[in-house]
């Protein structure tokens, strides 16, 4: 659809979507915020995130909407659908078919009401997805140090994050960027995690490979990024593949490859895409460790590395004690 001279195409989920589309439209054509709230923006990345608020209809629920421009080469691939080294990963269209799946898939995804394009020589330049807006969650590390003096509570998130890990394992997804920030907790406490941020995500993945991937991310960020965690946690750490991947039949080079990830962290120019495309059976893993051990060299040294090393052991230490006891409970 369109709803003005604005140069937007829109595409809705139902009809309930047009209120949304219609005020970020508006904002677009003529730069009235009244309803628009610009929540960050990266300028990197030439990305805005907004909460739309429509004032025409207060008893309207509130919208997160994600705007992102796309480098030429991209252009093509969003056009298309496409997902390749040539055309890029990372575009709205991607992005949308992976919040579509892990939402119809799984009890963890975040509803999407509406995509929209603006176009020029024929090839989408700007891209837009419209989100439910989840009104005071919070990231789970967040979560966490929120409920420091609650084990019971710490459990339950535990609990919590294994049922998202085991349902993706399930339906086959891989979130190739699955760190606590991306993570969602609800002010309910029963209510399922969610996880945001999908645009780069694999449904090809082998699953023993994507939940060492997932649980190597997870605890390596929530860690505080150490790269010399201890033995305790990777033990534990291993506990938590073995229950979710034990029985199958790649799990022995999933096990060996897990430590690796919890010590090192595997953001760019290391490739997660990559590693989850070889067979297990080709996995070089002494090579790995060796590209993994190397890449700080190649990147700014991280600020939590100047963390007082005696409050990093003891969150290291409780960390590890919530997910022994949280194992235990499961079995």
């Amino acid at each position: 659809m369109t709803f003005s001279n604005s140069g937007w195409r829109w595409w809705l989920a139902d009809g309930r979507a047009a209120l949304p589309a219609r005020t970020i439209d508006h904002y677009f054509r003529t730069g009235d915020s009244s309803d628009i709230t610009l929540l960050r923006e990266k300028a990197v990345k030439s990305r805005r995130f907004y909460r739309i608020a429509p004032t025409t209809s207060p008893e309207s629920p509130q919208y997160f909407a994600k705007q992102m421009a796309l480098l030429p080469r991209k252009r093509l691939g969003a056009l298309l659908g496409r997902s390749n080294p040539l055309v890029g990963y990372s575009h709205g269209t991607a992005e949308l078919l992976y919040n579509l799946t892990l939402n119809e898939q799984t009890a963890h995804g975040v509803r999407t009401f509406t995509f929209g394009e603006y176009f020029r020589r024929g090839l989408p330049v700007q891209q837009v997805l419209l989100q439910e807006y989840l009104v005071d969650w919070q990231p789970f590390d967040a979560a966490w140090r929120l409920h420091e003096n609650d084990a019971i509570r710490r459990g339950m998130l535990l609990l919590q994050l294994f049922d998202l890990l085991v349902s993706l394992r399930d339906a086959g997804i891989t979130h190739l960027d699955l760190h606590p920030g991306n993570v969602m907790v609800s002010p309910g406490p029963q209510v399922p995690l969610r996880a945001i941020d999908c645009g780069q995500m694999s449904l090809l993945a082998n699953p023993s490979l994507s939940a060492a991937l997932h649980l190597g991310v997870f605890l390596h960020e929530f860690n505080g990024k150490r790269n010399s965690p201890s033995s305790q946690l990777e033990g534990s750490a291993l506990k938590l593949l073995h229950g979710l991947v034990g029985a199958e039949a790649d799990f022995a080079i999933a096990e060996r490859l897990l430590p690796l990830l919890v010590r090192h962290s595997t953001k760019k120019p290391f490739s997660r895409r990559r590693l989850l495309r070889r067979a297990p059976e080709h996995l070089k893993l002494d090579a790995i460790e060796k590209q993994l051990h190397e890449l700080p060299q190649r990147r700014r040294l991280s600020t939590l590395a100047t963390r007082a090393p005696g409050v990093d052991s003891i969150q290291e230490r409780q960390l590890t004690a919530s997910i022994d006891e949280m194992m235990t409970k499961t079995r």
